[in-house]
């Protein structure tokens, strides 16, 4: 199934939803986050997506609610259809994985980039040669990696509602963990100064723009 496949059945499904009550809405809201976390190709996220949505419109016709077609554990019914979809191959994750790591990184470097030249001209520097400090470059790593575990985190307890949560540990968390994504990111940049390369600017530009380049290339490879 093409790229152009998937983005139509998105589109659809996006029509479909807006057919739902608001309380149908939010609730399909959780199961796609939910989905969006497994191990499951676009395309079966959202046939998955679509077969549900079906599921709760004609509930609706009938003057049901979603939980009483599908019940009240969401987790539990997303599970049993996920678990029916055959896994993806290793290779494929592992290239799902990347791809979906590029346009962040993409992002970062270039972040970077405008970060060294404006940094250049203001001291009156040349801009033809930026240097990627050891500092810069854990604090980027840091960055992804805390991108990737927030929304691995927010896409598996995206249907757990209230049950097990505690509002004032769930704030003490976010708050320690902010604190130490902060000091994560920040402190290498200050303490870790060492070049670790110097890019001509026309190459670093290249290496802004490669990550999107091999993204596209995944992307269609993995929608073949």
């Amino acid at each position: 199934m093409r790229k152009s496949s998937v983005r139509t059945l998105r589109q659809e499904n996006n029509a479909r939803e807006r057919a739902l009550s608001r309380e149908s809405q939010r609730e399909m809201t959780d199961v796609v986050v939910y989905l969006r976390g497994q191990d499951l190709s676009p395309l079966d996220q959202e046939e998955i997506r679509r077969d549900i949505l079906e599921m709760v419109w004609e509930a609706e016709a009938r003057g049901e609610t979603m939980a009483q077609v599908v019940g009240q554990d969401y987790r539990t019914f997303c599970q049993e259809i996920v678990a029916a979809v055959p896994r993806r191959s290793r290779r494929v994750r592992m290239a799902a994985a990347v791809e979906e790591l590029l346009p962040a990184l993409s992002v970062l470097l270039g972040i970077w980039l405008v970060k060294k030249v404006v940094e250049a001209l203001l001291r009156g520097e040349a801009v033809m040669h930026l240097t990627l400090t050891l500092g810069e470059a854990i604090s980027m790593g840091v960055l992804l990696a805390a991108s990737v575990g927030i929304v691995t985190y927010l896409c598996r307890t995206a249907l757990e509602g209230e049950r097990g949560r505690s509002r004032g540990k769930g704030f003490f968390m976010a708050w320690a963990f902010c604190v130490a994504l902060l000091a994560a990111i920040f402190l290498p940049t200050f303490l870790l100064t060492n070049p670790l390369l110097t890019l001509w600017l026309p190459v670093a530009v290249a290496v802004v723009i490669l990550p999107l380049l091999v993204h596209g290339v995944l992307a269609r490879w993995m929608e073949r």
